[in-house]
């Protein structure tokens, strides 16, 4: 992928993952590349890679747009994070080095200063970057690119089905750390009824209606340039 392939993607998916850009806005081929500044054939390739992420709807015969996954494909995304998950932290829980809980701590404690200064959109984007860390520090660098690109479809699925998230977010900041504490003495089986709680309050804070279908207002400018 070329370095503009890969800006446009990084923008989209990062714009995702904090909550700026809907499910359903529309994502024109003109009006990005005249935002980044490039062809409409850069931007199409750019949007087929999101769209085998996940991330972006590319049915033929219509206007790209930010995917909105269906509850079936909402559970089946749960499903598959909790199967990633599990598997890394039963490998960190069984072996694990100080310099691997030394970054887990120093993560939790960025959540914290997230929640302190208010800062929703780092809050959210480091509660999912702390699983997304257990799953590198674990060592499969595949699993913790697939849980990566899962974070931004999880990201869609909070904000299509009126979520509850942040709510929760001290009590999960503090379960991280107790996740640390277990994976440090080696409580492996501990560890992975404290992840499956955790993982399920975060599922539960989801509504159970979707919204309609009204698109959302594509302001693209605004959501994918940083701030």
């Amino acid at each position: 992928m070329s370095t503009k392939n890969q800006e446009i993607s990084d923008s989209i998916r990062e714009a995702v993952a904090a909550h700026r850009l809907l499910p359903g806005t529309q994502l024109r081929e003109v009006s990005l590349g005249k935002l980044y500044g490039v062809s409409r054939t850069v931007v199409r390739q750019a949007l087929q890679s999101l769209a085998r992420e996940g991330l972006v709807d590319l049915t033929p015969g219509k206007i790209a747009s930010v995917a909105k996954p269906t509850p079936k494909e909402a559970r089946d995304t749960f499903d598959l994070r909790w199967a990633i998950e599990r598997h890394s932290l039963e490998k960190l829980s069984q072996a694990h080095t100080k310099k691997d809980l030394a970054a887990l701590r120093a993560h939790v404690k960025q959540e914290r200063a997230a929640r302190v200064g208010n800062d929703l959109e780092e809050v959210r984007r480091l509660g999912a970057g702390f699983h997304v860390l257990i799953a590198r520090l674990a060592g499969n660098d595949l699993l913790a690119q697939t849980l990566d690109q899962l974070v931004g479809r999880i990201a869609l699925i909070l904000l299509l089905y009126q979520h509850e998230y942040d709510k929760h977010t001290e009590c999960l900041q503090d379960e991280h750390a107790q996740l640390i504490a277990l994976i440090e003495s080696g409580s492996t089986e501990e560890a992975l009824a404290l992840l499956r709680s955790h993982l399920h309050t975060v599922e539960v804070s989801l509504g159970a209606d979707a919204p309609d279908d009204e698109e959302a207002d594509p302001h693209l400018s605004r959501a994918l340039r940083r701030r």
